[in-house]
């Protein structure tokens, strides 16, 4: 084997070490921006949800005509239940939202939890049933049915056995 032949094959073995550092490298970054990317979209998610809330509890007459809205929606005129309606189909977008993300596996399945407990706070309020009743076609199939399993769970007393029940069932599927 001669000179150049000895330095090719040095060359080669360099080139693929070269390769395998830079394959490394490559993988500890997309685990760095995956990591970004989940935080950021969490981050997103929650926020989104917390200016619902916030812009809507700052003005207490709409916080009033909501909440009569929810016990008694005929109780309203047709405006406050038309304004009651799009607040509680915002909210429910941003939550469907959520859900998917985290079905998608970039939120953390905890957040069921917090999904749950907005919609299982609905459930013995009458509003929330005549807003579903005239909005849940305008939502995701997966929507539909997380929130109809919601409803047909009222058997679960508390929060910690409804989220467990979700759970349960999701990892049946």
């Amino acid at each position: 084997m001669n000179f150049l032949d000895r330095l090719s094959k040095v060359a080669e073995i360099v080139g693929s070490l070269g390769i395998v550092i830079s394959l490394f490298l490559v993988s500890v970054q997309y685990k760095n921006n995956s990591l970004a990317l989940e935080t950021s979209t969490a981050n997103s998610v929650n926020a989104n949800i917390a200016d619902w809330y916030n812009s809507f509890f700052e003005n207490t007459q709409e916080t009033e005509s909501f909440l009569k809205f929810l016990a008694d929606p005929d109780s309203v005129s047709q405006t406050e239940k038309f304004q009651s309606i799009m607040r509680l189909h915002s909210l429910n977008l941003h939550l469907q939202n959520a859900l998917y993300l985290e079905r998608q596996g970039v939120l953390d399945e905890n957040l069921r939890k917090t999904i749950s407990m907005a919609v299982y706070s609905g459930l013995k309020q009458p509003g929330f049933y005549f807003f579903w009743d005239q909005r849940k076609s305008m939502y995701t199939e997966e929507w539909q049915i997380f929130v109809e399993d919601i409803i047909a769970s009222q058997k679960h007393t508390e929060l910690e056995e409804l989220f467990d029940a979700s759970a349960e069932e999701n990892n049946s599927e």
